[in-house]
């Protein structure tokens, strides 16, 4: 509006009787003001934990701005919604740097767009469970990590990490060993954790399903937060998934889920509902 409202009066300075100089001032004071409040803007957005869960159909991405400046990816989607989506969206938000990239677990619908990703902005960190498989994306992730500097750490409960202004992460799954009856690389050895900032905190799980539930529900205090991301894009979660959500009790639950699988299931919701969260679907 500012815009064109000066090419307006630049355009009716003859009728309005304004000299250059006036005019010129104008632009000027316009301008001045205009870098002031973009420098404004960004000191006020440095105090902040910013937190957006990316829409990659069926699939996980989750980008975590700290106020230090650092940002974590949790996940990047399968490999066309890391190139697509993912990427697209980093760019966009002016992100060069990645402090860590995480990967919660294996499956191809949260480790496949991290390629992309390592092939286009800077890594640091590579973080995941520690989990190991044959598959070929899983290999190419590795190499890729080394190719382009990016150290590789396994995270495990009790871990905690911090940005230095205010941001603690702490780690509360997988367990040290493994989650007795399941394979390592399997949903339930995914790796949960609570991001915290002040009074607002934050839990991300993964694909975390009933086998892990029980292990989470052992350290019941550190479970309640105010925002939830569901576990396995709002699958049911069996007998335990009242006792978690009431554990943690969120105001909000993120779902990130797409249209082809028939999710969230309805108890799930349910679930949610009798928990007073409102609830919010990437799709």
């Amino acid at each position: 509006l500012g815009y064109y409202g000066l090419l307006a009066l630049s355009l009716l300075r003859r009728r309005l009787g304004w000299s250059h100089g006036c005019l010129i001032g104008c632009w000027l004071l316009a301008i001045s003001l205009g870098l002031w409040v973009t420098v404004a803007t960004r000191l006020g957005a440095s105090r902040w934990l910013m937190v957006d869960v990316l829409d990659v159909g069926h699939g996980d991405s989750i980008v975590v701005r700290s106020p230090g400046g650092h940002t974590l990816l949790v996940d990047a989607g399968t490999e066309e919604a890391g190139r697509r989506r993912v990427v697209a969206f980093l760019r966009w938000a002016g992100i060069r740097t990645l402090e860590g990239l995480m990967i919660t677990h294996l499956d191809e619908d949260h480790v496949g767009g991290a390629i992309p990703v390592l092939e286009a902005v800077r890594v640091k960190r590579l973080l995941t469970s520690g989990a190991r498989d044959e598959a070929l994306t899983f290999q190419r992730l590795l190499e890729c990590a080394e190719r382009r500097g990016a150290t590789h750490e396994v995270l495990r409960s009790g871990m905690t990490l911090s940005d230095g202004r205010g941001m603690q992460i702490q780690v509360l799954h997988p367990p040290r060993g493994v989650v007795p009856g399941v394979e390592p690389g399997s949903n339930d050895h995914s790796v949960v954790f609570k991001v915290t900032k002040g009074d607002v905190s934050m839990l991300l799980t993964g694909d975390v399903e009933e086998a892990g539930l029980p292990w989470l529900l052992a350290q019941d205090d550190a479970l309640a937060c105010a925002v939830l991301k569901v576990p396995h894009h709002g699958s049911a979660l069996g007998p335990l998934g009242e006792p978690f959500f009431s554990a943690v009790r969120p105001t909000l639950a993120i779902i990130s889920v797409g249209r082809a699988h028939h999710l969230p299931a309805p108890a799930t919701l349910e679930a949610l509902e009798q928990v007073g969260a409102r609830v919010l679907l990437t799709r």
